[in-house]
């Protein structure tokens, strides 16, 4: 990879309504399509949500989501700003088989499970225009990317090891970038939310069809309070791109993006009474801060640099590559829970603790399309090859555990009361130092045939990877032990997929998939009794399904049905005692486990009528614990719900005196779900087992004065958990619980010119 690729740099108790002027989103649709007088017609008359048929991120060509054998969600970009969506987790509230906010109320990362599985900012998996984010490990460098700067998100549900090597077998999330467009509105949005934070933010450009030159610039800034009580945040990025036609056939554009936050951390670990178990004086509030604000720290910066090349050769052969560099550097510090909460019900003891790091991510992706016949065979021929490397280190500070009471913790506080006294000296009581590295390039190549009405799909993937690791404790003055050996893994794995799909004229397409995911073993040789490397685990599922597009109007319904199982996980080895690790005195494992998550999903994305829009999804999910060595084989996944459900309907008046006005509503439930650790037997007796199912209720507001002045102007009012329902998203332990995010009300004007 060339050198000045890897070098490149880029440096509510009271609501105040701030409105400006704005434009619907849809009205840049309408000029795109001025040369189709229908759909001219239909998208001046119909403020709604276009569904996405077309979609790339599964199988990375201009594939009908209609005619993919697997589960697709895409929330479009008039979706995103129609529910004023600020982040990932946001954005995925109704799509089926979507667990968020794992990590609770969270304004540093974007923390999910999808089918199951982790999927989020903490897996590492999560990917931008088809190339991961800094690699898995880096516990305080997690590249979230803000969504006013993303195009669609593309959930891919189930293994998509194929296409993106390795990868959770639950499913993953492709962030798709703003690039230049000929004829592009421009848009300037300034708000403010219910806890104070004020807002602007922008998106200009310049060129035409006629260009070969393209510009874009998008942007957005926000500065004020939070949810929690005393931590404030301020964020802004800047993301320009250019695009440049080279020739009729070779097209480059080149990204870059840079992002700062600065301020506080709304992440916080609660103790379980108080917020699970209501103790004698009641629940903690929401929004209570229980750290220091003078400590209290999330610092970040993220930048990336990188292009999109496309080559047609001919008609029937192109190529295309993605390339980009990725570097995260962040510093936390929290003050979190030390233990239980105090036996007398309202005072929580306290520790210190801090990390910071850095991480960088280089990748690219070369593709190679082919287009032709065999018979009565269509032929949409895929050959890949990519590569990636990543690189991270970090530092995490700890107060003393052992004794909560130890003078250099903070002094406890009252939950219900909190009065913030300020910091003793002598923190850290233990420093972790760390760092990685990992490499992994991988072939594949995919195979869609068109015979008739069928559609047939095939693809195989073989992968070489490395991972590299190290670790070294220190003591709070500074003294260290030896830095450990740097623990090595070099593995190499093969991935397959295969689907079969039939597009019946009515608009109902079948399918019938198989896929297959794998992922490198977090234990090490030294961890096995015969000292053998362990294989990665995998991940495979099953699934049918059926999918249906309507040709009366624009929608599209999917139902699906999947078995999807992780195996090979390390488990601990019953035959063996404490005889591995490097001094021989900790547990062998061996890679037996295995867990499974059976489910059915149903997802819908309408426009059954001018100007209304239903969004809905049902989730079933059953989950086991198949092998684990333990007695606990047979117990339910901790963070699975047995049933979520979402529905959400969007209705703009196209006529009288209330046209262009817009009515909003939804709801969201989630079940009940296991505590991590309660099937394992960790949790503390006398402590329940189970969060309990909560339901949420969103609104949305908006104003078109369009349609009744010569103004391009959208006033839109989003609110999110219109009762403020507090409500614990995780429970690890009894001082590790996570509320979610409480009632969100934001108030944004837009106008484009």
């Amino acid at each position: 990879m060339p050198a000045s690729f890897r070098n490149a740099a880029f440096r509510p108790a009271a609501l105040s309504l701030a409105i400006a002027l704005s434009l619907s989103p849809l009205a840049a649709l309408a000029d795109e399509a001025v040369a189709d007088d229908a759909r001219t017609l239909d998208a001046v008359q119909v403020n709604a949500y276009r569904v996405t048929t077309h979609t790339s991120g599964a199988t990375k060509t201009d594939t009908p989501i209609a005619e993919t054998a697997k589960s697709v969600s895409v929330i479009a970009r008039e979706e995103l700003d129609a529910r004023g969506v600020v982040n990932l987790n946001e954005a995925m509230r109704y799509v089926a088989g979507v667990m968020l906010e794992s990590s609770g109320s969270d304004n540093r990362y974007d923390d999910f499970r999808i089918r199951g599985f982790n999927a989020g900012s903490e897996s590492g998996q999560m990917t931008v225009d088809g190339l991961r984010a800094p690699p898995q490990g880096s516990a305080w460098n997690r590249g979230k990317i803000d969504t006013w700067n993303i195009e669609r998100v593309e959930v891919l549900k189930g293994p998509s090891a194929v296409m993106y090597g390795q990868v959770a077998p639950g499913g993953m999330v492709n962030q798709v970038s703003k690039t230049p467009e000929p004829g592009q509105r421009q848009v300037l949005q300034l708000g403010v939310d219910g806890h104070g934070t004020w807002s602007s933010a922008f998106d200009v450009g310049t060129g035409t069809d006629d260009d070969r030159h393209l510009f874009r610039l998008v942007g957005r800034y926000a500065d004020g309070d939070t949810q929690i009580d005393t931590v404030k945040q301020q964020h802004w990025f800047l993301a320009p791109s250019y695009t440049w036609q080279i020739a009729d056939k070779t097209r480059l554009t080149l990204l870059g993006y840079y992002q700062e936050d600065d301020g506080g951390s709304t992440y916080q670990f609660l103790p379980m009474d108080g917020t699970l178990v209501p103790t004698r004086y009641g629940y903690m509030k929401n929004t209570t801060f229980i750290g220091e604000p003078e400590f209290d720290t999330w610092d970040a910066t993220v930048w990336h640099a990188g292009w999109l090349f496309e080559h047609a050769f001919n008609e029937h052969w192109n190529f295309s590559q993605s390339a980009r560099h990725m570097h995260v550097d962040s510093l936390y510090r929290g003050i979190v829970t030390n233990g239980a909460l105090n036996a007398d019900g309202h005072t929580q003891a306290r520790r210190q603790a801090s990390g910071l790091g850095d991480a960088d991510t280089d990748g690219i992706d070369n593709r190679l399309t082919g287009r032709f016949n065999t018979g009565a065979a269509e032929h949409t021929l895929l050959l890949g090859v990519d590569w990636r490397r990543g690189d991270q280190t970090g530092s995490r500070l700890q107060g003393p555990r052992s004794t909560p009471t130890d003078p250099r913790n903070p002094k406890p506080i009252d939950i219900f009361n909190p009065i913030h006294t300020g910091l003793p000296s002598g923190f850290p009581d233990s420093i972790g130092l760390s760092g990685g590295r990992t490499r992994q390039t991988g072939v594949y190549a995919q195979d869609q045939i068109a015979l008739d009405k069928w559609r047939l799909a095939f693809g195989g993937r073989y992968d070489w990877f490395r991972d590299e690791s190290w670790s070294q404790s220190c003591s709070g003055s500074g003294a260290c032990q030896p830095r450990s050996a740097t623990t090595r893994l070099k593995n190499e794995a093969f991935s397959g997929n295969v689907g079969v799909l039939y597009a019946f004229d009515s608009g109902f397409s079948p399918y019938l998939s198989y896929a297959e995911s794998f992922e490198p073993s977090t234990r090490t040789a030294l961890d096995s009794f015969d000292g053998k490397p362990f294989d990665p685990t995998r991940g495979k599922q099953w699934e049918a399904g059926v999918k249906y597009q309507p040709a009366s109007f624009d929608g599209l319904f999917t139902l699906a049905a999947y078995d999807l199982r992780k195996k090979d996980d390390a488990i601990v080895d019953t035959d063996h005692g404490n005889v591995c690790g490097a001094g021989g005195t900790t547990a062998c494992y061996i890679g037996a486990g295995e867990t499974k998550v059976q489910g059915i999903e149903l997802e819908a994305r309408v426009t059954p009528l001018d100007g209304f829009s239903v969004i809905g999804a049902v989730s079933r999910m059953d989950s086991e614990l198949v092998k684990s060595g333990t007695v606990w084989e047979g117990k339910e996944l901790a963070m699975v719900p047995d049933w979520m459900g979402s529905l959400w309907g969007d209705y703009t008046f196209q006529s009288g005196a209330l046209e262009g006005f817009s009515l909003a509503t939804g709801v969201r439930y989630y079940g009940e779900t296991l505590i991590v650790g309660s099937s394992l037997g960790t949790i503390s007796s006398g402590y329940p087992l189970n969060i309990p199912s909560y339901t949420l209720w969103d609104a949305a507001i908006r104003f078109d004065l369009s349609r009744v002045t010569q103004a391009n102007v959208l006033l839109s009012l989003n609110i999110g958990n219109i009762a403020d329902k507090r409500y614990v998203t995780t429970c690890t332990g009894t001082s590790s619980c996570w509320y979610g995010t409480g009632r969100t009300i934001t108030a944004n004007a837009r106008w484009t010119w």
